[in-house]
């Protein structure tokens, strides 16, 4: 009888821990952390070198830990390793673009921000207003759900430019998707892209009455940055200052994920930014509805920035410091005042590199993002080009209309990512937009740094037990913008 015949995973990260003579194993499609002893790891290590593995042939010693990391897809047999994950991938994706509608609506081209990273600097300011464009919207939605019964939720992003200014069209359309998703009998979910100037107590409690009760806005570190790196149209007007002011009078239930775009000038003032959180009562205060999302404000491949612009823009390993840093400091904080307030402490969460869907917006034929003229784009960067929009609201739904965006799959891109152990993990790649607007992505930033992160975290976890959690891994989804 011949032997089985195996291989193991292309998405194994062995990692050596010669401190404690340990090795980690993380695997980058599946998410599991494995911690193996140094024996073990050697045996794996050997293996992963191997072309084929033959199950006669592991020693009898290994034959339970060989039948565990086959029963966890460590080891593959080898009739399947060919598309293994891409085969994986693709069934994921069927199941979560047949989910649900992923709608973008652009309220406005317009902002009150001049931010130089972003579109909407130099581009025209329609408005979404008109309502036979109201009503087109919701029949060509309902067109949708009377082909497609397996959607079970419409997922709404008000966007821009800058929302808020067109408080007219989230007003018009809420009740509207409200009362289509109930006679549909599908759940309705929503969220709000602001810079939060107009995030005022009036306007949250319109928003609350709409159904939207979380919002990302955008802080590029303290004052000193955040009002050059983001500047108001008006100048004079209080930009930094209003909106800490609009975020302490938040109410409790509206979640707030603050995003904050990081270069060398605006890590130096993420201690003042955090001292100015705490004195506004925003964080941690808040810290039941607030997050934070660093973002790295790296240098793209064919991007036109001065030399003095690229001086402050981080390398890799600068930007996982700042981050790691902040990290410290956060819980660091957050501790002392829950000390403070009789409330217990928290341990630093660990940070592993996450499986990535695809953009939603660009391979679901139910992801869509609408301009104020209602034009159907396939991705918030193209918002602003009307050409570049492949449907109109006033054409009625058509899955062709979109085929050349529904047919996207990661792994055929160029072969240099798909013979990457990253690519499952990889974010850049996750934008559509910029996958194939360049011959070869961007690669992510856990390719250079996975290892030594996941290394530092265990051996911190090891000595300091009471500063961080045990690791837990979850499935990321890519629903963000990269630079609002």
């Amino acid at each position: 009888m011949l032997s089985q015949k195996y291989k193991a995973s292309p998405y194994n990260l062995l990692i050596p821990i010669e401190e404690t003579e340990e090795f980690l194993l993380y695997n980058t499609f599946l998410g599991g952390i494995e911690i193996l002893t140094q024996k073990e790891g050697i045996l794996l290590s050997e293996l992963m070198s191997l072309q084929k593995i033959y199950e006669d042939r592991i020693p009898s010693l290994h034959k339970d830990l060989f039948k565990y990391l086959l029963s966890k897809d460590y080891i593959i047999k080898e009739q399947d390793f060919i598309n293994f994950a891409e085969n994986l991938y693709l069934k994921r994706k069927k199941l979560e673009s047949a989910n649900g509608i992923y709608l973008t609506i652009g309220t406005t081209i317009t902002c009150n921000m001049a931010c130089p990273y972003c579109f909407e600097f130099h581009k025209p300011k329609d408005m979404l207003k008109d309502q036979k464009t109201f009503e087109k919207i919701v029949s060509y939605l309902q067109e949708i759900l009377s082909m497609e019964r397996n959607i079970k939720k419409l997922f709404v992003t008000w966007y821009g430019g800058e929302p808020l200014l067109n408080m007219k069209a989230i007003k018009s359309l809420s009740p509207m998707f409200i009362e289509l998703c109930e006679k549909n009998n599908i759940a309705y979910e929503t969220d709000l892209i602001t810079n939060g100037i107009f995030l005022t107590p009036e306007n949250v409690k319109i928003l609350q009455e709409n159904a939207v009760n979380q919002a990302q806005v955008t802080l590029d570190g303290a004052q000193e940055t955040h009002d050059k790196y983001r500047p108001l149209k008006k100048h004079g007007d209080e930009n930094y200052t209003k909106i800490l002011e609009n975020l302490s009078l938040l109410p409790d239930n509206f979640q707030i994920n603050l995003r904050m775009n990081i270069d060398k000038e605006v890590a130096k003032t993420i201690p003042v930014l955090l001292s100015d959180l705490q004195k506004y009562n925003i964080w941690p205060a808040k810290y039941r509805s607030f997050s934070f999302s660093p973002a790295w404000l790296r240098t793209y491949d064919g991007e036109i920035i001065s030399e003095q612009e690229k001086k402050k823009r981080l390398t890799v390993d600068e930007f996982f410091e700042v981050k790691q840093n902040f990290r410290f400091t956060q819980i660091k904080i957050f501790n002392e005042w829950a000390t403070n307030k009789n409330i217990r402490t928290a341990k630093l969460a660990w940070e592993l590199p996450q499986f990535q869907s695809d953009c939603p917006t660009w391979v679901s034929p139910y992801g869509l993002v609408i301009d104020p003229l209602g034009n159907i784009h396939k991705c918030w960067e193209t918002i602003h080009e009307a050409k570049k929009a492949p449907s109109n609201v006033f054409e009625g739904y058509k899955k062709e209309h979109f085929k050349d965006y529904t047919d996207f799959n990661r792994y055929n891109v160029n072969e240099i990512c798909r013979n990457c152990k990253f690519l499952p993990v990889c974010d850049q790649i996750s934008c559509s937009h910029q996958a194939l607007k360049n011959t070869i992505p961007q690669c992510t930033y856990w390719k250079y740094k996975a290892e030594d992160f996941i290394k530092e975290q265990y051996l911190r976890l090891r000595s300091n037990p009471e500063q961080i959690s045990s690791p837990v891994s979850n499935l990321a989804i890519n629903t963000g913008h990269t630079n609002k």
